[in-house]
């Protein structure tokens, strides 16, 4: 399907992730309208739906069989993401489904082969792509002002005792998971972006404290595709926020963060490479959305592809097997 005006989007999900899009399409100059929301609960459906004048919906095949959608941005508990893209990719709508793609590699793999054989787009929501000093850091590291990358980190925690935190992220049979597919698949993501090569096998541990159902702490250490190592650390339990990654070079070094931007270390001397920009996240999701209406109006395909997002999904697949295992652990995908 080609779209030749604006991009008509169903949201299927009513929460916090899905206002971020709502409010990407509000800038999107008429390039993406949302016209239909979805939630089984009600009251957040039409909550969302009244800020877009769209119409509402509890169920979401009720909302593909009524018609008059382009595409659908899926942002519902982890493991409803492939049954709801296989109901969409049957009905002939791109879809732009929330990180991780899938809960399980054959549950991703049906989804990429049934939007490819529905010619439809299937794009997946690794937002940190476009967040505008994370591309700068990565431009910076890949111009190799300071040699080849040596080393790198990634550190995030996030407090899982929230109770503002949706009550599905505690159930591993919705989530699939805990800290590494709804965390970990960010850090995943965001070092093979930095190093500017693919994960390729992860020695890891993980641990589940105070009775929860889901890992909230994980660690592992990383070879990537060129030879780099890396590590990645995420913890749910209590520590101030964190959201921090440093990568060492040959001749210098770089540390990116939420709070203070890119910075470039060298010869004794720092340099602010790039500011944090206020609404970094809005303007992020405001760049993807627009990315995914060019997939699906037939100029490009997406940044993040199905198959990149496949690949974040073995890399933290392979997290739990190497922590089940407690061995080195090749990701699939790789030989």
């Amino acid at each position: 399907m080609t779209i030749t005006s604006g991009l008509r989007l169903g949201v299927i999900g009513a929460g916090t992730i899905a206002e971020f899009h709502l409010a990407a399409a509000r800038r999107s100059a008429g390039r993406v309208n949302v016209v239909a929301v979805c939630d089984v609960r009600a009251e957040a459906a039409e909550k969302l739906a009244a800020e877009a004048g769209a119409r509402v919906h509890t169920d979401h095949r009720a909302m593909l069989d009524a018609g008059g959608l382009d595409a659908v941005v899926v942002t519902v508990p982890h493991a409803l993401h492939a049954p709801i893209t296989l109901d969409a990719a049957a009905a002939g709508l791109h879809v732009l489904v929330e990180k991780p793609i899938a809960t399980t590699r054959e549950d991703a793999l049906a989804m990429i082969e049934a939007c490819r054989a529905a010619g439809v787009v299937l794009a997946a929501g690794h937002v940190l792509r476009f967040v505008p000093t994370l591309r700068t850091a990565a431009a910076y590291l890949s111009s190799g002002e300071l040699g080849g990358v040596v080393v790198a980190s990634e550190r995030r925690t996030a407090d899982y005792a929230d109770p503002a935190r949706p009550r599905w992220f505690l159930d591993a049979g919705m989530a699939g998971g805990g800290i590494v597919l709804n965390v970990g698949t960010h850090s995943i993501d965001k070092l093979q972006m930095l190093v500017g090569s693919p994960i390729t096998e992860v020695t890891a541990h993980v641990a589940v404290p105070g009775g929860k159902a889901v890992e909230t702490e994980a660690v592992a250490l990383a070879r990537h595709a060129d030879g780099t190592r890396s590590t990645i650390n995420v913890t749910g339990t209590g520590l101030p926020f964190t959201d921090e990654t440093e990568i060492v070079c040959g001749e210098g070094a770089v540390r990116i963060s939420r709070g203070d931007g890119v910075w470039s270390f060298r010869a004794g001397a720092a340099t602010q490479v790039a500011a944090p920009e206020p609404g970094e996240m809005a303007a992020a999701f405001a760049a993807q959305l627009d990315d995914f209406a060019r997939a699906c109006a037939g100029r490009t395909p997406p940044q993040v592809t199905p198959e990149y997002a496949l690949s974040v999904l073995d890399v933290a697949l392979a997290v739990y097997e190497s922590a089940r295992l407690g061995s080195t652990v090749t990701v699939k995908g790789h030989p």
